[in-house]
């Protein structure tokens, strides 16, 4: 498996991505949106700018997994990880997380925020493990914020050792 930036090629292969992953973990990812606004957050993802970077995980070549930093209109800047059902716990999402925190950290940032569903048990436990000093608290509306330490983030996280990172 690669872990990379991504780019203009990818956006295909990241639709396909898509079509692969169950409704369930897609509500969960873009917290119930519609097909139009997923494809424009695909087409972000495919195409890097200041404020906004995203990486992918390669395998076989299909896109497995993806993470995208950027800059929210308050100032905040925010991290969403998105992986294949098929490949949950191969280390992609804790290495996807790795490479934003990694990134966040080289960009002298001092804390990424996440927005996850407060009944998504398995992205809370998720983040407790990769991230065990992330704040979480409830926002009000089902929604739970996240902040991340980039510094204590970025020093703990470790790739996992299957994957090939190439240089961001």
């Amino acid at each position: 498996m690669l872990l990379r930036a991504s780019g203009a090629g990818d956006l295909e292969a990241l639709r396909a991505f898509i079509a692969r992953c169950t409704p369930e973990t897609l509500y969960r990812r873009f917290h119930g949106t519609g097909p139009r606004a997923i494809d424009r957050e695909l087409v972000r993802i495919a195409s890097p700018a200041d404020e906004h970077r995203s990486w992918v995980v390669i395998d076989g070549g299909e896109v497995r997994g993806t993470a995208s930093l950027a800059r929210s209109r308050s100032g905040a800047t925010e991290m969403a990880v998105l992986v294949e059902d098929r490949w949950f716990r191969r280390g992609i999402g804790r290495a996807l997380i790795g490479a934003l925190m990694a990134h966040a950290d080289r960009a002298g940032l001092e804390t990424v925020t996440a927005s996850i569903q407060a009944d998504n048990e398995r992205a809370v436990r998720f983040i407790r493990a990769v991230a065990p000093r992330a704040s979480i608290r409830f926002v009000g509306g089902a929604e739970l914020e996240v902040q991340l330490p980039v510094a204590a983030a970025a020093s703990g996280l470790v790739a996992a050792a299957s994957l090939t990172r190439e240089a961001a």
